[in-house]
């Protein structure tokens, strides 16, 4: 939606074209960075190991991203570090 309506802008007239050539360095980057398949999958928590969930019309770029937040996940033992923030939820609960 935001890529439509900028479009539309930056071409109303010969000056705003110009803008447009002028940022699109600027907006290229920001497409990147909003890219919904850089932020594909989620996790799903609750379970004993790593789970992401991919959506199901992923492309392989989409795909990618869910296996390097997989890894990431593994890599700071995200089920391990849930596990025990529970624990010490727990405790102080029954503590208190």
């Amino acid at each position: 939606m935001i890529v439509h309506f900028l479009k539309q802008e930056f071409t109303r007239s010969p000056l705003t074209k110009l803008a447009a050539w002028i940022a699109m360095p600027v907006l290229k980057a920001f497409r990147n960075r909003v890219d919904p398949r850089r932020y594909n999958g989620a996790s799903l928590v609750g379970l004993n190991g790593i789970v992401i969930k991919s959506h199901g019309g992923a492309d392989a770029l989409a795909f990618e991203y869910s296996i390097n937040e997989a890894l990431l996940e593994v890599s700071k033992n995200v089920p391990g570090r849930i596990s025990t923030q529970l624990e010490h939820l727990l405790s102080q609960r029954r503590a208190g």
